[in-house]
């Protein structure tokens, strides 16, 4: 093997070996707790994104295996959001602003009525509004970006959808 060889060899393996999807990195959508949520969302300059669900909802699994993992939507989410995953169900503990609740107390406290729903939070933990049900990609990702950048402030929905 000739030494240009050899050096080919080893820069293919070196890019194989060192390259890292542009998915794991900048589409950073992952959920994390709503105490780190709270401590991250200020620094970061990101809202939060609240995902109360249940297990046993049909939408809620749709929601969580087609729209939540498509890189449109994890795009956004990781531009603007920190995610947050709160089972209506579950009696797993959350730290909301140094009160200790479980993720059922909190769904009650947001006064949820229905699974999906979405909510959005400002960087101090206050809620910005909220979207019940299930929403295809497009119209899920363009709800993001549409609190996650402040239009809300100045345009309705519709306006910024037809722009």
């Amino acid at each position: 093997m000739s030494i240009f060889s050899k050096i080919f060899v080893t820069g293919l393996f070196l890019i194989l070996f060192l390259y890292q999807p542009v998915s794991s990195q900048a589409l950073n959508a992952e959920p994390v707790s709503m105490r780190e949520a709270l401590e991250r969302a200020n620094s970061e300059n990101k809202k939060i994104l609240v995902d109360v669900y249940a297990e046993w909802c049909p939408y809620c699994g749709r929601m969580h295996s087609e729209v939540y993992p498509s890189e449109e939507v994890r795009k956004v989410i990781s531009e603007y959001f920190l995610l947050v995953k709160i089972n209506v169900e579950s009696d797993n503990s959350i730290d909301y602003l140094g009160t200790t609740l479980t993720e059922s107390e909190f769904a009650n406290a947001l006064e949820n009525k229905s699974v999906p729903t979405t909510y959005f939070l400002n960087e101090e933990g206050s809620i910005l509004g909220s979207q019940p049900g299930f929403l295809p990609i497009d119209v899920f990702s363009a709800l993001l970006a549409f609190v996650g950048s402040d239009a809300y402030l100045n345009q309705t929905f519709e306006e910024y959808r037809n722009r």
